[in-house]
């Protein structure tokens, strides 16, 4: 059964959404930009953006007048599974990185689709924090097949998936792709679990098929092997 939404939640929401984006992170947006991304009157903006501010989960700069996300939904952020996750994650994707010589990437689910929420660059460097979308269904990539593999059957099917594919994933403890979704593309992921030992993630490793293709094999050892450190890390017991 659907549950029902309310409307001014989700409208709400929209426009934390939107001060989320890339075009509000560097100064913030005005009630009109806001009011023109989302399709609502400036006065309805405002209105809502008061209410929102009152519960600190926005902020208006006095002198530009532009909003900006607020402390208190930073402070919530902060205290979520997502962000230990996120928190923790670091030192197994910059060794990930350094011992393939690729870009390692932090992912989960974000509804049908596979969301980075952190990437080692190949070069070194601290991990950069992101929320990059895939544009393509999670079951065509690597990643998303570790992600959806605790699924099967009808599940698994009500998300484009092949029930077998994810068993093998299951059984194998890892996922690889070369050239499926693009053939220019290949890539390796392995699930990262929490204490209760359910899937909250994913690492993976990807890139042009012609330069991972004759490591793809140890690239995804080694991506099972970081997955479990990390899954260690966040109290998991061994599979």
């Amino acid at each position: 059964m659907t549950r029902p939404r309310s409307a001014g939640l989700r409208r709400d929401v929209d426009l934390l959404a939107v001060l989320a984006a890339p075009e509000a992170r560097a100064a913030g947006l005005g009630v009109s930009r806001l009011a023109a991304i989302t399709g609502r009157e400036a006065s309805q903006v405002s209105r809502a953006l008061a209410a929102l501010e009152d519960e600190g989960l926005v902020e208006r700069d006095d002198r530009s007048r532009r909003y900006a996300l607020g402390w208190r939904l930073y402070a919530l952020a902060a205290g979520t599974a997502e962000a230990r996750l996120v928190r923790s994650a670091g030192p197994a994707l910059v060794a990930l990185a350094a011992r393939t010589g690729e870009n390692a990437h932090l992912c989960r689910l974000h509804g049908p689709r596979v969301a980075t929420l952190l990437t080692a660059e190949a070069g070194g460097g601290a991990p950069r924090a992101r929320f990059d979308v895939d544009d393509v269904p999670a079951a065509t990539t690597s990643t998303g097949r570790v992600l959806l593999s605790e699924r099967d059957g009808a599940a698994a099917r009500a998300v484009g998936a092949d029930p077998e594919v994810l068993a093998a994933v299951r059984d194998a403890g890892f996922a690889v792709v070369d050239g499926e979704f693009d053939p220019a593309l290949a890539g390796a992921a392995a699930p990262v679990r929490g204490f209760h030992g359910g899937i909250v993630g994913a690492l993976t490793v990807s890139g042009p098929a012609a330069r991972l293709r004759p490591h793809l094999a140890a690239h995804a050892a080694a991506t099972a092997a970081a997955a479990s450190d990390l899954s260690a890390t966040l109290g998991a017991h061994p599979m």
